[in-house]
């Protein structure tokens, strides 16, 4: 049996986390290496060399190395006529993380200009677009999902999506100010899809089924059936769970972004064994009954198997009005991660952790679910009498620069610090224990994580004497 208010916290602290760190590096401004890796981007404009002006667009793939080097290839649609295109050239970002591309396009002397301005922490680019002498556009560009590494693939593209398309007057001559077409789509996570939706406001709704196929690059092709039509898509699964798309018919013209019904979420730390039990909880408060899944991933990346479930991955069915619970009882060695889920809308839901310990009551906290695709998280803390420990997870597929800023009572700043995380990667502390944190002791302040890259998801928990209890993060 533990005595004492040290001995029982550092035991607890102990049970709970692995304190081990990824190498920390200092921020860094706007610079070349500022636009690097994998990024898809989606202009719409005007094409000039046509007899009279038409809708031009591009869904393009850029690859740059960091250091002034940039290539890309993707497919344009000028007019309704679709073709390859591709070019190579060099970039420069400036301190303000402004920038230009310029490059030759392939097969031909005509020269391409970008004007881009990150934004979002540098995780996406606006974008002006001149194909000299004849196309102009604007757009987004973004990371993909797995940047450049071979981790896309069917499971990326799963759950829930609305999308918005239109078509030009000149396509459809009965609008003269366009067609306008809003819809959903259900990916089953395994190459299948199902589309509902409805075209300008007041005509009849319409319905398909199709297929989809996500290559290692996070580019895809979708293909579905609505009555009487069979429509062929290119997109693109960037950072952050958004989608974006082009149209691959003759003929046709619609651009847009799919977009995450519910966003993709994250319990950022489970624990069982060693003295530690962690459930799930989760309520349907629809009229209709949902199903979702519900993946575990140990700290270092890889898939955590939950014995109860017997492999690392379930499927949760909650009837209408109904609830479902998850259960990793405490047995065997301790074994840490955390979940992910999308959950339909209408489904809440929240984490309970218990520790048990020979000779004191069992103790427990309830956790709520975090935004598995955040990019800045904050919470309260209290080092006066208490021990403040904090889980920081990793959920996406691009590693994550974390900044991390404490202020005190005053407003002071009494530490900064800078984890790397992997992808799908996670690691715990006591916060005091990061570098460059330890000034923290004895006080009470909030602390500010900021993902550069990647995405930051955290749960903050305040050990005592002989008791614990969860700190929610604001994101």
């Amino acid at each position: 049996m533990i005595h004492g208010f040290k001995g029982a916290t550092d035991a607890m602290v102990r049970t709970f986390l692995f304190l081990g760190l990824a190498a920390l590096t200092q921020a860094q401004t706007c610079s070349n290496a500022s636009f690097s890796g994998t990024w898809f981007y989606s202009i719409s404009g005007t094409a000039l060399e046509t007899a009279g002006p038409g809708p031009y667009g591009q869904l393009m793939k850029l690859i740059s190395d960091g250091n002034g080097n940039v290539s890309g290839q993707g497919t344009e649609d000028t007019n309704g006529v679709l073709a390859a295109a591709a070019g190579a050239g060099t970039y420069t970002v400036n301190a303000d993380c402004s920038g230009t591309v310029n490059s030759t396009v392939a097969g031909s002397s005509n020269t391409a200009t970008i004007a881009f301005q990150l934004v979002q922490g540098g995780r996406e680019m606006l974008i002006t677009f001149v194909d000299s002498p004849k196309d102009v556009g604007t757009g987004r560009a973004y990371r993909a999902a797995a940047e450049g590494a071979s981790q896309c693939g069917n499971q990326s593209l799963t759950g829930s999506y609305g999308w918005m398309g239109a078509l030009p007057p000149s396509f459809n001559p009965q609008y003269q100010l366009g067609q306008s077409i809003l819809g959903g789509f259900e990916f089953d996570g395994k190459g299948g899809l199902s589309y509902t939706g409805t075209t300008n406001p007041g005509e009849a709704g319409l319905g398909g089924q199709g297929t989809y196929s996500i290559a290692a690059d996070c580019s895809g092709t979708a293909t579905f059936t609505i009555p009487g039509y069979t429509i062929h898509f290119l997109f693109a699964v960037v950072e952050g769970g958004n989608v974006l798309f082009m149209d691959n018919d003759s003929d046709d013209y619609m651009f847009g972004v799919l977009q995450p019904a519910s966003p993709p979420s994250v319990l950022p730390q489970v624990a069982f064994g060693g003295g530690w039990y962690s459930a799930l909880y989760f309520t349907n408060t629809t009229s209709a009954a949902v199903s979702f899944t519900v993946n575990f991933t140990a700290d270092d990346g890889t898939p955590l198997t939950v014995p109860s479930l017997g492999g690392s991955s379930t499927t949760v069915s909650i009837p209408a009005q109904g609830t479902a619970i998850i259960e990793a009882p405490n047995t065997g060695p301790l074994s840490q991660g955390y979940a992910t889920f999308t959950l339909p809308p209408g489904v809440s839901g929240y984490g309970v952790f218990r520790q048990s310990v020979t000779g004191r009551p069992d103790q427990e906290a309830v956790a709520p679910f975090a935004t598995a695709n955040a990019a800045s998280s904050t919470l309260v803390w209290d080092d006066t009498s208490f021990v403040t420990a904090i889980a920081i997870a990793n959920a996406g597929p691009v590693a994550a620069t974390i900044s991390v800023t404490l202020w005190d009572n005053d407003g002071n700043v009494v530490g900064r610090s800078t984890v790397n995380l992997p992808p799908y990667q996670k690691t715990e502390a006591a916060l005091r224990n990061l570098p460059g944190l330890s000034g923290m002791a004895g006080s009470r302040g909030r602390a500010q994580f900021s993902a550069t890259s990647g995405n930051v998801a955290v749960l903050g928990l305040r050990f005592g004497a002989s008791a614990f209890t969860s700190i929610p993060a604001q994101q």
